[in-house]
């Protein structure tokens, strides 16, 4: 029984593959991309031709999914394609009885994916959705967070990135250019006094200590789809989520906003007709593809999140905070775009072999194990660390 790939000729589809073929010893892969020539070319960077099987499939055709799934005898389904293919992608993997995760919903999406729980515990098939880096590794670290706590208060998530180079330049961002875009456009909702509360676009600015090279960076309010589950499934009062974009792409995004980069509608340019953000979208793909033919061959990028768990223990407060660090690995040629990678490969192996099973939609804080998973993230070079700060009376 295989597994299939959606979106492996992306920057983090690609990766996906890698890892499961690397890391989690899977043998029946069938990686997929909307033209052949991408997920060719992909593979090929990775040198992984060899070892999995390549097909052209276009997410949005959920037909075509179906067929795949039921002639290749899929078992579990990875989908690193844009988020708004989800749903599609669930239905067909619901009708041919695989396991479905993904990279997350971002927040809407999300919820929608959450209200399917029902049909797919009556068809006894395990989906865990929001599988990256952020959301993913953010709501297993405050599930392992609430675990350590007899209750908790607030949930806060930031997430940052950044490089080491003598010479500041904005950087390809580890995820979706769409998403992005998306990110600068849409009002956030955060889980605040146990309810959805909407945000103003890039409101809720605040100062966070990061580890080093980061140090202090300023943080805002995104939308995201760790507000959308985490406060119900860990009973948490507040669960906000913030992003500490570097001095240089912050002005980039704003500058492509401004510029309409975020309009999907199609405008005639010199005879052809292009919408702003599919032209922005291929020129982001090619930039990945460019730059993973010739892997960097030393440690300057990173991705960088922290968790702060905030409750009580024993009756008095206590935080438990989380860093995940990832740098780019020259040994291996890979960047630290793996960090959103490599959760859905793990999750997906541990669907495969029975590890993760309970039928029905579930978010990923609610069916992944954190130690373990962690340790899998430890040997793939994505560093955890856990501090819990606690009081003490003597009195």
């Amino acid at each position: 029984m295989s597994i299939l790939i959606l979106g492996a000729s992306g920057q983090i589809g690609a990766y996906t593959v890698q890892d499961l073929t690397e890391f989690c010893g899977e043998k029946d892969i069938i990686a997929s991309s909307r033209k052949m020539s991408n997920v060719k070319k992909a593979m090929d960077d990775l040198r992984l031709t060899k070892n999995v099987k390549l097909m052209e499939i276009d997410a949005t055709d959920t037909a075509r999914v179906l067929d795949v799934i039921k002639k290749e005898k899929v078992e579990s389904v990875v989908n690193c394609a844009w988020y708004q293919t989800n749903l599609g992608v669930m239905d067909a993997c619901l009708k041919g009885g695989a396991t479905y995760t993904d990279l997350g919903g971002f927040f809407d999406t999300c919820l929608k994916q959450i209200d399917l729980h029902k049909k797919w515990k009556d068809a006894g098939i395990n989906a865990t959705i929001g599988l990256g880096s952020t959301p993913g590794m953010t709501n297993i670290a405050g599930a392992a967070g609430a675990k350590r706590l007899d209750s908790v208060d607030t949930i806060d998530i930031v997430c940052a990135w950044g490089n080491t180079l003598p010479v500041k330049e904005a950087g390809w961002p580890g995820y979706s250019i769409r998403t992005v875009l998306d990110e600068f456009t849409q009002e956030s909702v955060q889980w605040l006094n146990g309810k959805y509360e909407r945000q103003k676009i890039l409101g809720g600015e605040k100062e966070v200590l990061m580890p080093e090279p980061i140090g202090k960076v300023k943080s805002y309010y995104i939308k995201h789809s760790e507000p959308a589950t985490m406060g119900k499934y860990l009973k948490a009062k507040n669960v906000t989520f913030r992003i500490g974009f570097p001095y240089h792409d912050m002005a980039t995004f704003l500058t492509l906003r401004a510029l309409g980069f975020a309009d999907d509608k199609p405008m005639e340019v010199g005879g052809a007709k292009v919408s702003p953000l599919d032209y922005l979208t291929a020129m982001y793909q090619k930039g990945v593809a460019d730059a993973r033919g010739a892997p960097p061959k030393e440690k300057f990028e990173y991705d960088m999140f922290r968790i702060d768990c905030v409750g009580k223990k024993g009756g008095m407060p206590s935080t438990v905070t989380y860093f995940i660090v990832t740098w780019n690995d020259p040994e291996r040629g890979v960047s630290s775009a793996r960090d959103t990678a490599v959760p859905p490969a793990i999750v997906a192996h541990w669907q495969h072999t029975k590890r993760i099973k309970e039928p029905g939609v579930f978010p990923a804080e609610a069916t992944v194990e954190p130690e373990p998973f962690f340790k899998e993230l430890g040997k793939r070079k994505i560093l955890v660390d856990e501090q819990v700060t606690a009081s003490t009376k003597f009195y």
